[in-house]
């Protein structure tokens, strides 16, 4: 039986803090309110220097003028998102974060596999596991999706199992169902991308995959209703907040529900 597994976003040193005991990985980012950004890496630099536990680092560079809204074109791969992408791998593996979440896409609403190629290769040659992004609930294609970051050697990838990004849009039950298709999708591209060629930039690279992407519900996710997502799969990803802040008392009555006494 897979052993369970937590992912908690957190923005500050605080929160970390307080997460890293009862966590898996901590994904590590700015602004949770507005659903993250790139983290500022003096902050990932302390949290290093106190938690043992595995860091994800969120890969969203922010500019002046970048947009708020949640759309595929918010989430395109320009010449500056790109240089700045590149940087901000490089900082986080210095900074002594274990993975990367990235989540670029084209306009059509599918993933910019050069992009992304191009990222996850750079992050690959710095010791870094690759996750996905939630961006992946914008795409226009959920099944072409999951071959897609299949063949990117992707780790796992955060999804609500919703078209879009408001979680309330769907029921739980509606959305199990959606993630229950998601895992058999990711377990047909496993069973036959074991040794996929991908174009990273001007190169041909094998990336390959033994193992299916991990399917981490998240957007919700909470104590209360912890058991009906993992009836999907072992692995959540929960901010744990209370009124906007982090909650001491989610996090342990999370954990308990996902790790009941034996």
């Amino acid at each position: 039986m897979t052993r369970p597994t937590l992912e908690v976003p957190v923005d500050s040193l605080e929160s970390a803090v307080l997460a890293a005991p009862f966590s898996t990985r901590l994904e590590l980012c700015d602004d949770l309110p507005s659903e993250g950004w790139t983290a500022n890496m003096r902050m990932v630099e302390r949290i290093r220097s106190v938690v043992d536990t595995h860091l994800v680092a969120m890969i969203r560079p922010r500019f002046a003028d970048s947009p708020l809204t949640l759309t595929v074109e918010s989430f395109m791969a320009t010449k500056r998102v790109m240089d700045a992408s590149t940087q901000e791998i490089r900082a986080a593996a210095a900074a002594g974060a274990n993975s990367v979440a990235i989540g670029l896409l084209q306009a059509d609403g599918n993933i910019d596999m050069n992009a992304c190629g191009e990222l996850a290769e750079l992050a690959r040659t710095l010791k870094l596991e690759v996750a996905f992004l939630r961006t992946f609930d914008l795409l226009s294609d959920r099944a072409r999706g999951m071959r897609d970051i299949t063949a990117l050697g992707m780790k796992r990838v955060v999804t609500a199992g919703v078209l879009g990004w408001d979680a309330a849009a769907a029921t739980i039950e509606q959305r199990l169902a959606v993630l229950r298709n998601d895992s058999l999708n990711a377990q047909a591209a496993a069973n036959v991308n074991s040794s996929t060629r991908i174009k990273s930039g001007a190169d041909i690279k094998n990336v390959g995959t033994c193992d299916p992407v991990e399917i981490v519900p998240g957007g919700g996710v909470r104590a209360s209703n912890a058991a009906q997502f993992m009836s999907v799969s072992p692995h959540l990803h929960a901010s744990c907040r209370r009124g906007g802040v982090f909650s001491i008392d989610e996090i342990r009555l999370l954990h308990s529900s996902m790790n009941p006494a034996r």
